[in-house]
């Protein structure tokens, strides 16, 4: 493990440090936790040398939010499956912003500007910033945002850099079809879904593939 600084609220941008997960406050109400499972047993796969690894180069990016705690943008669960598995305290974390000397509304219309909070509960339902849970084990688990997620790794759509991508087609799918989340009927959901996706109806939505027809 490198040496580095323990977080604190008086860190410049671009600092690495390392934070206990559990000081860590989320900017989203929910996640997919099908993926926050997976997450969860590639971490148990890994030694304790290969995970300290990972977590270096896939750490999290935070703003440090006017109550002087570290906001989570990127990357929920990765931290939520971290805090789970109970491997380890802590996790890296690089600043992006300082934000302790602002007011709360200058803090929010950042964070919206910026595409790092997502105020929306587990039914696709906006909610007030403010009432963003407080920390990473009260989030809700949103079965949409899991579809998303199997859906991607399916190959029904690509990767890209448009934050909450995994959302986006979560709430087209929301829209569109319903299922059982048990193993099975996620299974039959993620082929449907796969149908969804082959349709130019989709193709506003990031990471479209054209030519998903073959």
């Amino acid at each position: 493990m490198p040496t580095l600084p323990d977080y604190n609220p008086n860190l410049s941008p671009g600092t690495l440090s390392l934070a206990a997960v559990n000081l860590l406050h989320p900017a989203q109400v929910a996640l997919g936790y099908r993926e926050v499972d997976y997450r969860i047993q590639q971490f148990q796969a890994m030694t304790a040398d290969e995970l300290d690894a990972y977590l270096l180069e896939h750490f999290l990016p935070i703003v440090i939010a006017p109550d002087r705690l570290p906001y989570v943008v990127d990357h929920h669960h990765r931290a939520r499956a971290i805090q789970m598995t109970g491997l380890r305290e802590t996790v890296y974390v690089k600043v992006w912003e300082n934000c302790q000397d602002w007011s709360r509304a200058e803090f929010w219309q950042l964070m919206q500007e910026k595409a790092w909070v997502y105020p929306y509960d587990k039914d696709g339902q906006r909610v007030d910033v403010e009432s963003i849970p407080a920390s990473l084990d009260q989030l809700q688990d949103d079965p949409y945002r899991s579809l998303a997620w199997g859906v991607l790794q399916a190959g029904g759509y690509a990767r890209s850099d448009v934050p909450f991508q995994e959302f986006l087609w979560g709430n087209y799918f929301r829209q569109h079809l319903s299922f059982e989340n048990t193993e099975a009927g996620f299974q039959q959901a993620v082929n449907a879904a796969l149908q969804l996706c082959r349709s130019p109806a989709v193709s506003h939505l990031p990471g479209y593939i054209s030519d998903a027809t073959g």
